[in-house]
């Protein structure tokens, strides 16, 4: 009788197995053929993205950090607020970085400012936040004196 057992416990550890291959195959295979394919997987070197631009290297980055602001409400349906983690692209500078950390207060606040000056359908819309972005780096650009922001990274956005 314990043989049989042990039988039956050594099958079930081969078909779960099975099934664990089947699943990481199956996912596998649906993420070559909906997510890309194989050119996409191997990062082919073809150098040039879907608009037809050579994609550029990042550089350092600086995290300002995690942001949770009402927005302007254009609707009656109470208040709507957004939370956003921004990081920022920052041109090749040591000073640079310096010169954030001792102003953060000040990007902070002026993130802030331009967050609250927002309708919740302007950053809900590709161009609204395309155009928060671009106000962001110029904000901030207009605070500094050494080295500049090059770009914004929004690494988390909810809107409710």
């Amino acid at each position: 009788m314990a043989r049989k057992v042990e039988v039956d416990f050594k099958l079930l550890i081969v078909a779960v197995a099975l099934v664990i291959l089947a699943t990481v195959g199956s996912a596998f295979a649906t993420f070559l053929i909906f997510g890309g394919g194989v050119a996409e997987l191997a990062g082919s070197g073809s150098g040039s993205n879907t608009e037809g631009n050579t994609p550029r290297s990042m550089g350092p980055v600086y995290e300002v950090g995690e942001f949770t602001v009402n927005v302007k409400n254009s609707d009656a349906r109470g208040s709507r607020f957004v939370r956003t983690g921004i990081v920022l692209e920052i041109s090749d500078d040591r000073s640079l970085r310096s010169e954030l950390e001792n102003r953060h207060p000040q990007l902070r606040d002026r993130i802030i400012t331009l967050l609250r000056g927002k309708t919740a359908a302007q950053i809900d819309s590709t161009e609204g936040l395309e155009t928060l972005r671009t106000e962001i780096v110029s904000s901030i650009n207009d605070l500094l004196i050494h080295g500049e922001v090059v770009d914004v990274y929004f690494i988390d956005l909810v809107l409710q």
